[in-house]
């Protein structure tokens, strides 16, 4: 349903006070949307990824749920004191301006995109199980069936939330609950059929001390991440959460803090089982006949196992892409995009009489560009992962800027913390950016760079005659023309820090990447004070484009003066 604007200009739906309060999202819905942008197909692959560490494979996953505790806690602060329903978005607008949250949108747009082709991309692999003709005889690329496969699944994803918003969450939560209880199932019958030696939970090779330099490589490098991200699915929403009870910000920090402890305990489970079955570690990254060989090892649980990998990925697919549509909606909104995703029209659909919200235009164009993405990378769910890790992190040092640099209202007590989370977030993602694998970081900061470009070229081109971008097709602001004025203008410094800290990074990660580890972590040292320094730039100009111009002081001629 197309929904006004409430007083904290997110949409709520017509209608009386007790009307709007039911439509607005429970802390199990909430719940339903994080579980559902999380477990997806990444926590499998990542535990036999890294079971040839032993346990000190648990260091890794510790490590990584350390790291997303606090990012999720700065974007929970975020959310909580300026409760905002695509504010991935419209906050680094509101705080930085548009060319910062043009960077923003580029990232976020390609990484919500790619988690849905390297979902399909996962479930088409599933297929080929049966269906060999899907993949390749490498067993990597998917074949030209594979490819039509997994681009019918993009359909499915976008057909599925056309439906009306109630009944879509409705069905993200009984997928939550379905991947859960699969995921406990699949963990105890490992367990069960397991055997467990010292040799295996402490191989010769790997030295189980977390100081080893294994980790911060195993975040990005491995499907560490890619297995954590989603917990934001909640904050995506954060504006149509219900006020009634305990309040906005408490459903908020439940959702989001419930379903991380809840995935780090299943995914260290899921770990330490699968230290018990050396045999599966032979198979290669991504490789969809482990879960045979997990049949083979557990009997009927692994045939759940089965249907989880193609229930699991699908529901993964079905949050971002709705979370991607408010995104998506407010860049539309700050005419950072085509004037056609801004019309009533293209964000509702008429059912029986009844105009339901759905954002079909968006789900349209997001269609095409998940196609044009699944084609170009050839169906390797290797590359995407890659694509998808790297913008993560970028995508999610924003918040943490935006939180120093807006300083809502709160106790000084409070202000202090949310500037150490902040800080501490935003120089971990830095440290674990630059120990990531060079063809990884170079797959990330492409795309990123491809897409800033596209959304920043597109409207430079709206006084042309060309088709879809030509006159009229865009409300077009003179970015390129801000851009220019990067030495005097806050909002355009910003964008210019911001692009030349993440080309800074990896250029120091490539002229250092055949360096011995030890002297690699004493340059970690200088990639800390140099993303503390950019921080603290980035929260300068952001206040400074937020405070407003002095007025002109009136001249003799003025009336003012007479």
């Amino acid at each position: 349903m197309a929904l006004p604007e409430a007083r904290d200009g997110t949409r709520q739906a017509a209608g009386a006070g007790g009307g709007d309060e039911a439509r607005r999202l429970s802390v199990h819905e909430l719940a339903g949307l994080a579980v559902g942008g999380m477990i997806g197909s990444g926590w499998l692959f990542a535990s036999l990824e890294s079971r040839h560490r032993g346990l000190a494979a648990l260091w890794d996953w510790g490590l990584c749920g350390a790291m997303m505790v606090v990012l999720a806690a700065v974007m929970v602060e975020l959310g909580t004191a300026r409760p905002k329903t695509g504010g991935l978005i419209f906050l680094p607008l509101q705080s930085s301006g548009t060319l910062v949250a043009t960077v923003m949108a580029a990232g976020l747009w390609i990484f919500y995109l790619t988690n849905g082709v390297s979902e399909s991309l996962a479930t088409t692999k599933v297929f080929a199980l049966s269906f060999p003709g899907l993949l390749h005889s490498p067993g990597k690329e998917l074949s030209g069936w594979g490819l039509a496969c997994a681009t019918a699944l993009l359909a499915v994803i976008a057909a599925v939330n056309l439906l009306p918003p109630r009944p879509f969450v409705r069905i993200v939560l009984g997928l939550a609950v379905w991947k859960v209880l699969a995921l406990v199932l699949v963990v105890v019958a490992l367990f069960r059929a397991g055997e467990y030696h010292r040799a295996e939970l402490y191989p010769a090779a790997h030295d189980p001390d977390p100081g080893d330099g294994g980790a911060l490589p195993a975040l990005v490098s491995s499907s560490m991440l890619f297995a954590y991200i989603g917990f934001q699915g909640p904050l995506d929403f954060a504006g149509n959460v219900k006020r009634e009870g305990i309040g906005e910000a408490a459903r908020l920090r439940r959702a989001v803090y419930g379903t991380l402890a809840g995935a780090t305990v299943l995914y260290f489970a899921a770990q330490v089982a699968l230290l018990g079955h050396p045999e599966l570690s032979g198979y290669p990254a991504g490789d969809p006949h482990v879960l045979t060989g997990i049949v083979d090892r557990v009997g009927w649980p692994g045939y759940v196992l089965l249907a989880d990998a193609v229930v699991a990925p699908l529901g993964t697919g079905l949050v971002y892409a709705h979370a991607l549509t408010r995104e998506v909606d407010t860049l539309a909104k700050a005419h950072l995009t085509h004037r056609g995703l801004q019309t009533a029209s293209g964000r509702s659909l008429t059912v029986r009489g009844r105009p339901y919200e759905v954002y079909w235009k968006v789900l349209l164009v997001n269609f095409v560009l998940g196609s044009v993405i699944l084609l170009a990378v050839r169906g390797t769910w290797e590359t995407i992962t890659s694509v998808n890790g790297i913008l993560t992190l970028v995508v999610y040092a924003m918040p943490g800027v935006v939180l120093v640099a807006l300083g809502p209202a709160c106790s000084r007590r409070r202000e202090a913390v949310r500037g150490i989370l902040a800080r501490t977030g935003f120089l971990t993602i830095a440290l674990v950016l630059y120990w990531a694998e060079s063809s990884r970081l170079w797959y990330g900061m492409a795309a990123l760079m491809a897409g800033f470009l596209l959304l920043l070229g597109l409207p430079a081109l709206a006084r042309t005659g060309l088709p879809l971008v030509g006159r009229g097709a865009y409300d077009a602001k003179e970015q390129l023309t801000l851009l220019r004025q990067w030495r005097t203008n806050p909002a355009a410094g910003a964008a210019v820090l911001l692009l030349g800290y993440l080309a800074a990074l990896t250029a120091l990660h490539s002229l250092t990447q055949q360096w011995p580890s030890d002297a690699r972590a004493g340059t970690s040292l200088f990639v800390l004070v140099l993303a503390a320094a950019v921080f603290e730039g980035l929260v300068r100009l952001s206040r400074r484009h937020r405070r407003p111009e002095p007025a002109p002081e009136p001249g003799p001629a003025d009336p003012v003066s007479r």
